[in-house]
């Protein structure tokens, strides 16, 4: 069934005449922008080049159960046919890892075929981070996933064999074939992050990362390579040092070197977070995954269980530059009570012998504790480099002192996902983009509460436009905490912006055109409309959820 997108509600105003007097001024907002439109940009970059316009957010799941918990989506574009596919996870009620697929550029989403081949079919048992399945497209359109999953019946033993397993599509999503990468296995039970990268030369070898962590030892960043489209696989390669790896991230370039960058684990060592610097590795494997170069560092990385995690890569498809995206901190030793991570890039354009200075994305650095997590990043075909993640710098809690962390930490406050991209192969990037329609509430959920079931925020690039899909719990409150996956698009193509500007609703419309009008600074006219829209400013927690069509 297709999913329309969000509709948001008109007031009801007490006498007619109220409405016939809110519409004048309306009116004359819609005309004055109209004049405007397509000549005044939304909000400039320094280079000059518009702003994209954001479309309004679209409700992907539609799970009824009330305490749902839909987690760590991620998100691909089909090359071929400009499908995008989701896959998200419930980590709360059933366990199970689905795909969604849509055919409009997100304006409407359908259900994917199953992934899950008995009896493993628990993708979530143990919810602590995600990701619990990834998503990537080869370039004949085949679609691949990588997920966890283990077998409900053995859900409650001290140590649950979890496994690592490759789905592949031939018809975009509606159905799958599923093959194990590595089996669950009693002796080494604990696998989970898994990654994935297509060979751009081959659809048929896909290369798929993951962290185990054997007994009571270091973590190990593993991967394995299939050459046959998933029917088999080749030994686990360990790319760790003596430190161990900590959820390895893949990428591959145009001459199918594969590369992946992960931090230096030491969980395991008899210190304190707060003692342990955990640098960020690089290793590449030039032979198809069949042997990998020594794993060097690539960044200093940080102490502090809150910073170097979740690195994530992507190559670009023409030149070959390869990106690394992540959150840390700009001191290598953190003091514990000052949590402040900001997104970081460095990039190599010789095939990883060399790599650039750390670049800051978020244009907001100077603020101190103020979090920003999770980075996504994908590449358009023309070279757009496209980065999003999760941001608290809207969180109305100023100062928290949670877990007896001071002084101020947003950890748990509320936040939003912001977007910025670079047209120059990652020398300067856009001012933030605020994606998120209204801000997520995260002391509800499983986002945080001890519960840490997150990944990147999921993103997909076209030249058109950038994607993107966030866990967002809108939808619930502090007793139930329903979590559910919306997504929406930057739209980057002057014809695409104004197709859809013309196909939103009213309020979507609106926005749009107060965007164009706020360049000359008309945004104050919109005091005089007598009607409630979606703002683009935080919106407080607990407001009606906007209607989503059947």
């Amino acid at each position: 069934m297709l999913r329309r997108l969000d509709t948001r509600e008109a007031p009801t105003l007490e006498h007619p005449e109220d409405i016939m007097h809110a519409c004048r001024p309306l009116a004359v907002l819609v005309a004055v922008a109209v004049l405007l439109l397509g000549a005044v940009p939304v909000a400039a970059q320094e280079a000059g080049e518009e702003q994209p316009n954001v479309t309004g957010a679209v409700q992907v799941t539609d799970n009824p159960h009330p305490a749902r918990a839909h987690s760590s989506p991620q998100m691909a574009v089909n090359p071929q046919t400009g499908e995008l596919a989701i896959v998200e996870t419930e980590v709360r009620s059933d366990y199970s890892c689905r795909v969604h697929v849509s055919s409009d550029g997100g304006r409407t989403w359908r259900d994917g075929g199953a992934l899950h081949e008995q009896p493993h079919t628990d993708c979530s048992r143990d919810p602590l981070n995600g990701p619990y399945a990834t998503v990537a497209f080869a370039n004949d359109g085949v679609l691949y996933v990588a997920y966890m999953a283990s077998d409900p019946e053995q859900a409650g033993t001290d140590t649950l064999p979890v496994g690592i397993f490759l789905a592949r599509s031939e018809d975009g999503g509606e159905t799958f074939e599923t093959h194990a990468v590595s089996a669950p296995d009693e002796e080494a039970p604990d696998k989970a992050r898994p990654m994935l990268a297509v060979d751009p030369n081959d659809a048929d070898t896909v290369h798929v990362s993951w962290m185990a962590q054997p007994g009571e030892g270091k973590s190990l960043a593993q991967v394995a390579t299939t050459t046959n489209g998933g029917e088999t696989f080749s030994e686990p390669t360990d790319l760790s040092l003596d430190k161990g790896g900590y959820q390895p991230r893949l990428a591959v370039s145009p001459d199918s070197t594969v590369h992946a960058v992960f931090p230096a684990s030491s969980f395991h060592e008899e210190k304190s977070f707060d003692e342990v610097v955990r640098p960020l590795m690089y290793a590449r494997s030039t032979d198809a995954g069949q042997s990998w170069s020594e794993a060097t560092a690539i960044d200093p990385g940080n102490t502090g269980f809150y910073a170097m995690r979740k690195a994530v890569i992507a190559a670009d498809s023409n030149d070959g530059t390869v990106y690394t995206v992540w959150y840390g901190n700009e001191k290598t030793t953190i003091d514990p009570k000052e949590e402040d991570v900001d997104i970081f890039m460095r990039r190599s354009t010789d095939g990883g012998d060399t790599w650039s200075d750390r670049v800051t994305i978020n244009d907001d650095a100077d603020e101190g504790y103020t979090n920003h997590y999770d980075p996504g990043i994908a590449i358009a075909p023309n070279g757009r480099v496209d980065v999003a993640w999760y941001d608290f710098r809207n969180s109305p809690y100023t100062e928290r002192f949670p877990d007896g962390f001071e002084p101020p930490f947003n950890h748990d406050g509320f936040q939003d996902v912001y977007y910025s991209y670079s047209t120059d192969n990652g020398q300067t990037w856009s001012r933030d983009v605020r994606i998120t329609d209204r801000i997520i509430n995260r002391e509800i959920g499983v986002w945080s509460n001890n519960i840490h079931s997150h990944m990147s925020v999921g993103i997909a690039a076209t030249n058109a436009a950038a994607s993107f899909a966030w866990q967002d719990t809108r939808n619930g409150n502090y007793r139930n905490e329903a979590e559910d996956v919306y997504a929406a698009s930057a739209i980057h193509d002057p014809g695409a912006r104004r197709a859809a500007a013309a196909e939103g609703s009213t309020s979507t419309l609106l926005w749009v055109l107060l965007g164009a009008a706020g360049g000359l600074g008309l945004a104050g006219v919109v005091l005089l409309v007598g009607m409630r829209v979606a703002s683009r400013d935080p919106a407080p927690a607990g407001a009606p959820a906007p209607a989503r069509g059947g």
